[in-house]
């Protein structure tokens, strides 16, 4: 059944040159984060009719929203995409072209006011109809602009445009599209940089203290020093290198600051926090604090430094503060049992080392051929 309707996407540009030129798992996650901060800023209860890789298609049927519920509507989606960015950075602890290269994403928004169809497959609603493909059509454009609102002119011809109160941001210029099958588009566009400004701070992370460290072990691993940080950071890796690990479970696809992740051990569990990752000129430096299920915790801290022919890793081992619960009888003893257990982490850290780089060494032979 035909319908009048907003049709507005959200999309992030830069999404093909993402996934084609950097690592695939992680892009693929980082976008999602950022659909899914999009989606979460619908103050305009839009509906959605289905994510298309790199926007969202939303829709809402009758009358248009009013311009100045739409501007706030754009800002909204704006401010909590490049927040979420902004936290994406802050929280980075990966090498990899997506961690590093997600600043560069931006976000446009087409809108349009249109009849379309809608039909239901499978309890989801799909939108369909000539304006529909319009739309679509708009997200390639000939705007000399990498981040903008874009409104075509039947939206507007459903507006009372002289009563709209605009905010400071909003600029607007008027343009055409010419596309096969439709007559001329006529469109005005605002650029959404000044909007920019009011993308908020993100707390700063306390860094990590790596000064002054004598490492428990040192070993050279003949492997690029990003694929041997790669292979630190990925939680999963560990069971092969980790002989005595069984399971690991992990409340994220990527590591970052503050992520964790649980060793399953024969007789006992490992809750792993990432604390800290600190890139400085040839060196990567990439903490976790472990809380045992025995009651010990301490702290992992692995320098890298890159050479000519490889990495040279260093580990140390320190004590933390358990936060778990301990039995009485046993915190009686637990301060000698953790001294121990200290101890023996440290002696293993050289066995650990060597799995680690004879795994490295095998990736990268691998990756050569």
């Amino acid at each position: 059944m035909e319908s009048q309707a907003l049709i507005f996407i959200p999309d992030i540009s830069g999404y093909t040159k993402f996934v084609t030129e950097t690592e695939n798992k992680h892009s693929k996650h980082i976008i999602t984060e950022l659909l899914e901060a999009i989606i979460n800023a619908n103050t305009l209860k839009l509906e959605v009719s289905e994510i298309e890789g790199d926007a969202v298609l939303f829709y809402r049927k009758g009358e248009p929203p009013e311009l100045s519920e739409l501007l706030s509507q754009v800002k909204e989606m704006f401010l909590a995409f490049h927040t979420q960015i902004k936290i994406i950075q802050r929280d980075n602890v990966c090498q990899c072209g997506a961690c590093r290269t997600s600043v560069d994403l931006t976000l446009k928004f087409i809108t349009h006011f249109g009849t379309l169809d809608e039909i239901t497959v499978q309890n989801h609603s799909k939108i369909m109809g000539s304006d529909v493909i319009l739309a679509h059509r708009l997200m390639k454009n000939n705007i000399n602009e990498n981040e903008y609102l874009l409104l075509t002119q039947k939206y507007f011809s459903a507006q009372n445009i002289q009563s709209a109160v605009l905010e400071p941001w909003v600029s607007f210029q008027e343009h055409s599209e010419s596309f096969e099958q439709f007559d001329i588009v006529k469109i005005q566009y605002t650029p959404l940089i000044k909007i920019r400004e009011e993308v908020p701070d993100v707390s700063d992370v306390k860094k990590f203290d790596h000064s002054n460290l004598k490492p428990d072990t040192t070993i050279f691993i003949e492997a690029p020093i990003n694929l041997v940080h790669e292979i630190l950071i990925d939680n999963d890796a560990k069971l092969n290198y980790g002989t005595a690990i069984k399971e690991i479970r992990s409340d994220s696809q990527i590591n970052r600051l503050n992520s964790s992740h649980t060793c399953v051990l024969e007789d006992f569990e490992i809750d792993f926090v990432t604390k800290s990752s600190e890139v400085k000129n040839k060196e990567i430096y990439f903490a976790e604090e472990g809380q045992m299920s025995i009651g010990v915790a301490f702290f992992t801290i692995n320098r890298l430094e890159e050479e000519e022919k490889g990495t040279i890793l260093s580990v140390k081992i320190l004590p933390a503060k358990y936060t778990g619960q301990i039995p009485f009888l046993r915190k009686l003893t637990s301060r000698l049992v953790s001294r121990l257990i200290i101890v023996k982490l440290r002696k293993a850290s050289e066995g650990n080392a060597k799995l680690l780089k004879d795994y490295c060494e095998k990736v990268a032979r691998e990756r050569e051929n």
